[in-house]
């Protein structure tokens, strides 16, 4: 860590009135703490829970380990818990940059977050008119007025939603421009993506990305030229669908697929995606499934798929499939 970086075991310092010329943290009640490091003329603003950090490498909010290579400024918003970042002190914390000009600043200002640190980073971003704003499977809200569909985070309908920065895609009217990456899979994600709407927000399927949409990106290493994109505003739907190519060789994405097939009654189309799938890995997983939903075409009467036959056992162990 370098010498301007603070430590996790550091005091917290006050933000200083020149706070883009050095590091600073600062403790925003007992369940918050915000970090700026500083950088070139692009400020991200990330919003992640401290388990998330604790089990990253080096223990890093994701922007500050590129930043190394990209040279960033960042500002990372940590809770402890789910807190949806409702605190009075997060609040007061962003009108205080706002009024202090920080944002101001930078050339590009991209906040960035998944899941309740997606609301976060949706909310606050009204505190930086015409900011850059990328959200991974983001909730709007968990105000039950709002989202009565919701069943998850029962304990969370308690919290105050408002009156300010309180329901996500209200708060993006602000925003230059909004990138929603969402798995249109996931129903309840996928309700809560559909309420984000604007000409100003593009929304970025990532089908079968699975509930644990941020993990893949950054597996894939999507995350970081997603957000290269985003700071140049330019990703389209044509370049997120080139990029989401990748999923196709990663073994968890392919097996999530395999999983889903596996409930349901479809040999045929488990056949072909068992066989291209054994065709790109070799997985052993992929051999028996190929070979099941054949012998189940076979007893149907039904044909093969082109090119397609049962698949020797390997002379040699083969990778497992992942989660098998």
């Amino acid at each position: 860590m370098d010498d301007q970086t603070p430590a996790p075991d550091d005091p917290p310092r006050p933000a200083p009135d020149t706070a883009a010329q050095e590091a600073w943290s600062r403790d925003l009640g007992q369940a918050h703490v915000a970090q700026f490091r500083p950088g070139n003329e692009t400020l991200i603003v990330e919003f992640e829970s401290r388990d998330t950090v604790a089990a990253r490498p080096e223990h890093l909010p994701w922007s500050v380990r590129q930043a190394r290579s990209e040279g960033w400024a960042t500002l990372t918003l940590m809770a402890d818990g789910r807190t949806w970042y409702r605190a009075p002190e997060v609040i007061d914390f962003f009108d205080e940059m706002t009024d202090e000009g920080l944002f101001d600043d930078y050339d590009r200002v991209i906040f960035l977050g998944t899941g309740v640190a997606g609301y976060g980073a949706a909310t606050y971003s009204l505190a930086a008119p015409g900011a850059t704003v990328v959200l991974i499977a983001p909730y709007a809200t968990r105000d039950p007025a709002l989202v009565p569909w919701e069943t998850r985070f029962h304990r969370d309908r308690a919290l105050s939603f408002g009156p300010r920065y309180g329901y996500a895609p209200d708060a993006l009217d602000a925003a230059q421009q909004v990138y929603l990456l969402s798995d249109p899979t996931e129903t309840p994600d996928a309700m809560h993506a559909s309420l984000f709407r604007g000409p100003h927000i593009t929304q970025l399927p990532a089908r079968h990305g699975g509930a644990r949409l941020r993990e893949r990106l950054e597996a894939m290493d999507l995350l970081l030229p997603v957000v290269q994109a985003a700071a140049e505003t330019d990703l389209t739907t044509l370049g997120w669908a080139k990029l989401w190519r990748a999923r196709q060789h990663d073994p968890v994405w392919l097996g999530n697929l395999m999983r889903k097939l596996d409930l349901m009654d479809r040999p045929w189309l488990q056949a072909v995606f068992a066989g291209e799938m054994l065709d790109a890995t070799g997985a052993e997983a992929a051999r028996r499934r190929l070979n099941d939903a054949l012998s189940r075409l076979q007893a149907q009467g039904r044909p093969f798929p082109a090119g397609r036959k049962p698949a020797s056992p390997p002379d040699r162990d083969s990778l497992r499939m992942a989660g098998e």
